[in-house]
């Protein structure tokens, strides 16, 4: 009873116990069913021996043997003739191993994988080898899950830059609930066609994404991320930050030396997208006038430690830049390898030929084998639009130029721009009294980075008390007004995804319950050293042990009655089996 309590119509005649436990029994029904016609037969045709293997028992492994019997079946016009009687509580058909003991082994594939399991398991006294549990893991039902209203999407990578996939995750549950091994807009537009019944989705700011959002689920309220929103401020103000560092030191006072101007006009010129490049020219001109600050604070006669801890920077860092003589650049990196490299040279005689629609070239480019994604194209082309302006019309680099003779705050000289960012983005009550008076000193030194600060409360309100229903139109049209240059990419693409940002701040969802599942399913990717196919990987991804616990004990609960009655019954036919047998010590096993 306490080693099977699942089996009904087995006899247990023999237990013979030594270095393994080994149980003889035979079937007990009068009648069998056929696999095929499923007709009840009496007719018995031969019998045979049928050996299993079961979970250990006292840490002794268990073999169970049962002859079982063949039958004719009754039904002539059957085209199976013969059947053997199947014990579908027991073992499936022609398995080695009982049912118990095959759930065992594929729970720790599940969890752990195919060697890893196969560790764990022999441990435990549960022989399997990696090849069979990984076959068992395979042969796994996934989930059943309940139709999805409220989902999320977010990309995974199968190789960097190269190939991504999509984790789709039930927000309600906050579980998995499938995998795509692609992003593309036809197959995630596919997948959504197939769920009518879902009515949010939350993304990140993917344009990909939203076209299959419209394209597949057009009920569907799309919901933008708010973590990715506010990533992206953090970005704008970055720059914000920046110029206006470069701006306060200028008004110390403080020049350049000769050797100091001539690294800044040797330094390279990138050519790379406008915000890329914006952000690399306020870091830059940051990086510029923080040498100026040590150099002038040299010739005063202040020594490297009285430098390095009035800016708050290490003292080799400081010894570092003054060996240079000069502002000490990194050496560029060489380029990586980009699918639009083949392309570069068609893509600029085009250009350069007056072709400037960026569709037009994308279709070009694809007809002659380019598999990479509209970004990279247009990413391109942004660089060709700056290059093929006339020398006369370009920016030019800005040049620091010392400005008024007030002096410095202190607090301010040990500030960078992404210290600076993140006391923005910080609840005032968690700052430290240090940190309050270097926040408050670069607001008092800097207007634009006043009004800044202000327009990043504003929206870190609307984020936290989800208040962007009232409030957002009117930040946007205060953000323009500021005229700070930095938050116009930011606007802009506000503006473009206002729906799904409007509910971003509104609604309470988000893609943060994904962002734990990728880390979980970048830790089992990893786990199969990468020869891993996709079936395996889903399935794994897709198991959930808690979801599967609270789904029997639902069950447990439901039948516990019909569980109860059960059980007296079984224990009513095992006493009078028990009292029939001719041998001392048979009895069933229900």
């Amino acid at each position: 009873m306490t080693m099977f309590p699942e089996i009904a119509g087995v006899l247990i005649e023999q237990i013979s116990v030594a270095d393994e436990m080994t149980l003889v029994g035979r079937t007990t029904s009068e009648t069998a069913s056929c696999p095929s016609c499923r007709t009840d037969s009496g007719r018995v045709q031969s019998h045979y021996t049928r050996r299993l293997h079961d979970l250990p028992a006292g840490g002794r492994p268990v073999h169970l043997v049962l002859y079982v019997r063949r039958f004719f079946c009754s039904k002539s016009t059957c085209t199976q003739k013969i059947f053997a009687e199947r014990l579908p509580e027991l073992c499936h058909p022609h398995a080695q191993c009982t049912i118990r003991l095959q759930e065992a082994l594929s729970q720790p594939g599940l969890v752990l994988g195919g060697q890893a399991g196969a560790r764990l398991g022999s441990e435990l006294g549960i022989l399997g080898s990696r090849d069979t549990i990984l076959r068992l893991v395979r042969h796994h039902p996934l989930p059943d899950p309940p139709a999805p209203r409220r989902i999320g999407l977010d990309d995974w990578a199968w190789k960097r830059r190269l190939r991504y996939g999509t984790l789709i995750c039930d927000l309600e549950r906050s579980v998995p609930i499938d995998m795509l091994p692609d992003r593309s807009v036809e197959v995630v537009a596919a997948w959504l066609a197939a769920h009518p019944t879902v009515e949010l989705v939350s993304r990140d700011g993917s344009s990909e994404y939203a076209s299959a959002i419209k394209k597949g689920a057009p009920q569907a309220r799309q919901v933008s991320d708010r973590w990715h929103l506010t990533k992206n401020l953090a970005g704008c103000v970055s720059v914000v930050l920046a110029k206006s560092l470069t701006e306060i030191r200028r008004a110390a006072q403080l020049t350049f030396p000769k050797e100091g101007e001539a690294q800044s006009q040797q330094a390279p010129q990138l050519s790379r997208t406008r915000a890329v490049r914006q952000t690399q020219l306020a870091r830059k001109a940051e990086r510029e006038q923080r040498y100026q600050t040590i150099i002038a604070l040299r010739n005063q006669g202040m020594s490297s430690d009285e430098i390095a801890e009035r800016l708050g920077l290490g003292e080799r860092t400081v010894r570092h830049w003054l060996s240079q003589r000069g502002i000490p650049y990194s050496r560029e990196r060489s380029p990586r390898p980009r699918l639009i490299d083949p392309y570069r040279i068609y893509l600029t005689e085009r250009w350069n030929q007056g072709c400037h629609k960026g569709s037009q070239l994308e279709k070009e480019a694809r007809a002659r084998g380019y598999t990479g994604s509209q970004r990279g194209i247009y990413r391109f082309l942004e660089t060709l639009s700056v290059s093929a302006l006339p020398t006369r019309l370009r920016r030019p680099v800005p040049a620091p130029v010392p400005v008024g003779t007030q002096s410095l705050p202190i607090p301010t000289l040990t500030l960078s721009a992404s210290q600076a960012t993140w006391f923005f983005f910080r609840r005032e009550a968690d700052l430290k009294e240090e940190e309050k008076a270097q926040l408050y000193s670069l607001l008092q030194a800097s207007p634009k980075a006043k009004v800044a600060y202000h327009l990043v409360e504003a929206f870190l309100h609307m984020v936290r008390e989800r208040t962007g229903e009232q409030q957002l139109e009117a930040w946007l049209k205060e953000i323009e007004a500021s005229q700070l240059e930095a938050f116009a990419s930011f606007v802009t693409s506000l503006r473009q995804d206002k729906d799904a940002v409007l509910a971003a701040l509104t609604l309470p969802w988000s893609t943060g319950p994904l962002e734990g599942h990728i880390n979980r399913l970048k830790l089992i990717k990893r786990q199969g050293y990468g020869r891993a196919k996709f079936d395996l990987l889903r399935l794994r991804v897709l198991h959930h042990p808690a979801e599967r616990e609270v789904a029997q004990a639902a069950k447990t609960g439901a039948d516990q009655k019909l569980r109860r009655n059960r059980s007296q019954k079984l224990r009513a036919e095992e006493n009078t089996l028990t009292s029939q047998a001719p041998t001392v010590g048979m009895r069933e096993v229900a």
